[in-house]
């Protein structure tokens, strides 16, 4: 039998997709903790009838966000989990026969944008280190785009099954989380990086990574992550992106 797991999850007005995601997760999860900075839809009503775990923090930034949540969790082996993410059956299998061997585990996850899945253009397998010891990791305290870090000298494998990230319901959705991103960004305001990120960012996503196998969705899932490399360094919304949450879950 595994050792008891905690999956934590930072959360605001993440109705849509929530509730799919505890279903699951309340599959493999001894503790489930939630922290939430402010819904005002229908969120903690769902969340409440996974768990009890619910603590409510001002936003702090993603890293410190998750790094609060993370403190919160009183089993050594730990799950980190967004909102917007589902673990499929066969991945939460995989979890429960896990022999533990590793300290650390890389899971990969399949974006969708609505119902369809985005295989190319970079999107897939997007591994991201979710599973692994208390103990031995933390989250970096980036404002956005954070992720785990663990000592130098720790072993992470890969699981095979990927879990299910449904984090846009269209490309209107996904513009305007990339807009807010921007605003978290630190980099420093520099127009000729800006230029060459944009530039690089599209030729990479549609053509070297094959997003133009998805045509016409492919060239605007490129242009729109172009767009979103270029205002990182053109310095929009850096005065208050430490003081408001997105509107979205990151990816």
């Amino acid at each position: 039998m595994n050792p008891p797991l905690s999956v934590f999850i930072i959360c605001q007005d993440e109705e849509r997709i929530i509730g799919s995601c505890l279903k699951q997760a309340a599959k493999v999860a001894d503790e489930i903790i939630i922290v939430d900075s402010g819904s005002t839809d229908a969120t903690l009503e769902i969340v409440s009838q996974y768990t009890d775990k619910i603590f409510h923090q001002q936003w702090l930034g993603y890293g410190r966000q998750k790094n609060f949540a993370l403190s919160k969790c009183r089993n050594e082996w730990v799950m980190s989990l967004d909102a917007d993410e589902v673990l499929p059956d066969e991945l939460i299998t995989e979890i429960q026969h896990l022999d533990m061997s590793a300290p650390a585990y890389r899971i990969a996850r399949k974006l969708y944008l609505g119902d369809k899945f985005i295989r190319w253009g970079g999107y897939f397998p997007d591994y991201q280190l979710r599973l692994f010891k208390k103990s031995l990791g933390r989250i970096s305290d980036a404002m956005v785009h954070e992720s785990v870090k663990l000592a130098a000298s720790v072993e992470c494998k890969k699981l095979t099954t990927p879990l299910d990230h449904f984090a846009y319901r269209d490309l209107q959705e996904m513009q305007n989380a990339f807009r807010e991103f921007a605003k978290l960004s630190d980099r420093k305001p520099n127009i000729l990086r800006a230029l060459l990120n944009f530039t690089y960012t599209f030729i990479n996503k549609f053509f070297l990574r094959l997003g133009l196998l998805h045509g016409y969705l492919g060239f605007q899932l490129a242009l729109n992550h172009a767009k979103y490399s270029y205002l990182k360094y053109t310095g929009r919304g850096l005065s208050h992106a430490s003081h408001e949450a997105p509107t979205r879950q990151q990816q």
